[in-house]
């Protein structure tokens, strides 16, 4: 019976002992797994691969800025990479088979709005392993393409890795596979020669001044003479190339007043860059057959700017001041229209000052030796940004009846507004009018009005320095000036006026600036003791060379040349005389003291004699 009972327990251990080993092979298994870097096949017990786009990696916080250029600069991209400790929270997880490369379109439209130059076949990048608390340094050195335009691009990268996580029994396991982009920016500070931008406007017209900041004035001359003309031209587009530049020639002479000496006017640029100021220069000879007045020269330019054809229209003008005149027939035909025009003018004031009113009265006159002339319109054509009518005032008037050959004045309350820049403006005088058999008629005539900057310099107290002042001592003087206007002053000067007084040089100044201040620095001496009244002379020209002079007075006490040593000597002489005094009073005084005491002694009898 035990025999027998012992053969049971030993087959039921050994039942539950191969019931045990089945039951635990799965562990077996998933202690012997791959320690090596190559991922299995999904196994009991082994982590499944997965895809995020979790960002495992940033960029970190140092403070790296934005890259900055223009086209055809070479750059470098700094990528500062850093483990987010968020997804890869301690040193059991690694990071491996990390690659980066920029997100470079592929599809030609797109390849168009790429800011770089493409010049190599792959831009990918391995990074070393990365761990928590790992940093990484990638850098990419692009050239910023033409093609680009200003602007501030993002510029992407993608970032592959592989996650892998240590386990407890020194091995590793596939935690996932992650997949993100990281952004990157580049400023673009121009539009490149091949970005198509255009200046819609145009991109060429007339400089305003030359290089040198000098203003041109409109070239002059009379019917028959050769002159020279001169026109400054800006670029105020992109990049252009391939210029060409010639005047548009016309059959009328109001449009072209000069006689074709040559079959082609037209110049040729090779480059021009953003803000660059050429010069042309065209001699021409004014046609015999022109009239007098301001005559318009039209320009025509084409260029490629930007990679892209375009064009630019600009005019300058000239002024014929005396022109052919026009011959006068005894008798007018009965049927010929009478003409209005305008045969003199005349400003109040004379001189027109920019962002001042002004008064402009036209002289008009029938010409028609017997025809009348009713219902006549004059209207202004003012050129913008230089006039306007006053305010409450109209730039046109009327004229109810006129008869032949009779004149009548208009006169037109204007002003010269502050942004006129150009040393002259142009007003086209527009009339209609009606003969006595309603018949229409009209004419325009141009007239040139100059306007000018006025001076408006601003002077300070003068400071003259130094409590006293002797005979031949140089004294210090310090006098602000401030040109408060929109014009250059020119040749500044200062001197003094006054007798006893003279400068001890000369001071020259030179130019001022609009908006400039300068302090005016010199010495002069009394060459004279005694209270002098005197006045401080400033000059200035502006751009006509008028001269403009202002007096400051000033008052000034000049004492002799031993002054300040006899003043010493005469204080140490008091000084020594009062000092002896204080002795013989004191001396005195003592003495007296003495008497007394012992007159009082010999009287009490403490002391015979």
């Amino acid at each position: 019976m035990n025999l027998k009972r012992k053969g049971f327990i030993g087959i039921l251990v050994l039942i539950l002992l191969i019931s045990f080993i089945f039951a635990y092979k799965p562990s077996a298994n998933y202690a012997a797994d791959d320690t090596t870097t190559t991922p299995k096949q999904n196994k009991p017990g082994q982590d499944k691969i997965e895809v995020s786009d979790k960002k495992a990696i940033v960029i970190a916080d140092t403070g790296t800025k934005a890259v900055v250029g223009k086209p055809g600069d070479k750059v470098r991209i700094e990528l500062p990479l850093a483990v987010n400790r968020e997804y890869v929270p301690s040193l059991n997880y690694v990071l491996r088979n990390i690659t980066i490369e920029p997100i470079i379109p592929t599809e030609r439209s797109e390849i168009e709005n790429w800011p770089f130059e493409i010049d190599n076949a792959s831009y990918i990048k391995r990074i070393k392993d990365m761990t928590y608390n790992s940093r990484a340094d990638v850098f990419y050195d692009f050239t910023i393409s033409q093609r680009a335009q200003k602007g501030v691009y993002p510029v992407p990268f993608l970032i592959n890795a592989t996650i892998w996580r240590k386990d407890d029994i020194n091995g590793t396991q596939i935690k996932e596979d992650v997949e993100f982009e990281l952004f990157a920016y580049v400023n673009v500070t121009e539009n490149g020669s091949e970005s198509k931008v255009t200046n819609e406007m145009g991109a060429l017209s007339v400089a305003t001044v030359e290089k040198d900041g000098s203003l041109i004035p409109a070239p002059q001359g009379n019917a028959g003479e050769r002159i020279k003309f001169k026109i400054p031209i800006i670029n105020n587009g992109g990049t252009l190339t391939d210029i060409n530049i010639h005047p548009v020639i016309s059959t009328s002479l109001d449009e072209w007043p000069f006689i074709v000496e040559v079959v082609n006017y037209g110049r040729k640029i090779p480059r021009m860059n953003p803000r660059d100021v050429i010069t042309l220069e065209y001699e021409f000879t004014i046609s015999p057959e022109v009239t007098s007045g301001a005559k318009p020269i039209n320009f025509r330019a084409t260029y490629m700017e930007n990679g892209k054809m375009e064009e630019s229209l600009f005019s300058a003008y000239i002024n014929v001041i005396k022109g052919k005149e026009e011959p006068k027939e005894p008798v007018e035909l009965p049927d010929s229209v009478p003409k209005l025009m305008v045969v003199s003018y005349t400003t109040n004031p004379e001189t027109i000052y920019a962002g001042k009113p002004f008064e402009l009265t036209l002289k008009l006159q029938n010409t028609s030796k017997n025809k009348s002339i009713k219902n006549a319109s004059i209207a202004l054509t003012l050129a913008e940004e230089e006039l306007m009518p006053d305010i409450g005032k109209s730039d046109s008037a009327y004229i109810d009846y006129l008869g032949p050959e009779k004149t009548a004045t208009r006169t037109f309350y204007l002003k010269a507004l502050p942004t006129a820049v150009n040393p002259t403006s142009i007003i086209v005088v527009n009339m209609e009018y009606e003969t006595p058999k309603v018949t229409k008629g009209t004419y325009s005539q141009a007239i040139v009005l100059e306007i000018k900057q006025e001076v408006k310099v601003s002077l300070g107290e003068p400071a003259i320095y130094g409590a006293e002042h002797a005979k031949g001592e140089p004294i210090a003087v310090t006098i602000p000036i401030m040109n408060k206007g929109k014009g250059k002053i020119f040749n500044l000067q200062v001197d003094v006026e006054g007798e006893g007084l003279a400068m001890v040089e000369e001071y020259y100044g030179g130019d001022l600036l609009p908006a400039a201040k300068t302090d005016v620095d010199f010495q002069i001496i009394g060459t004279s003791p005694g209270e002098i009244q005197g006045s401080f002379i400033i000059k200035y020209e502006d751009i006509d060379g008028a001269e403009y002079m202002e007096e400051l007075p000033f008052q000034l006490v000049i004492k002799e040349e031993d002054y300040l040593g006899s003043q010493i000597v005469e204080e140490q002489i008091q000084t020594k005389s009062k000092k002896n005094k204080d002795l013989i009073v004191g001396g005195t005084l003592g003495a007296l003291a003495l008497i007394g005491g012992a007159y009082y002694m010999i009287k009490k009898g403490r002391f015979k004699l």
